[in-house]
């Protein structure tokens, strides 16, 4: 496994991820893809222009620290939008 520093994350999310990462050591790989398919869906929603980038990256990152606090996701697999990776 690697190394993780003695400190925790800030964050909700990010504590919340520690966890999922302590139990699936590709949890890391798995929400990476989660996060670039939910970029590119809000991209495309929103036909977005690169002077728009800003905006859908702060707007994925809102949907996945919400989709990541849900008392239910206990893995990456358990996100809702982990269904965008089957398409």
């Amino acid at each position: 496994m690697m190394f993780l520093p003695a400190e925790k994350p800030s964050s909700t999310a990010g504590r919340l991820f520690l966890e999922l990462l302590v139990e699936d050591e590709m949890a890391f790989d798995n929400l990476y893809c989660v996060a670039f398919k939910m970029l590119d869906a809000q991209w495309l929603a929103k036909q977005a222009t690169y002077m728009e980038f800003n905006e859908i990256l702060k707007s994925t990152r809102t949907q996945l620290e919400h989709e990541l606090s849900l008392s239910n996701v206990s893995s990456v697999k358990d996100l809702p939008a982990y269904s965008l990776l089957k398409r």
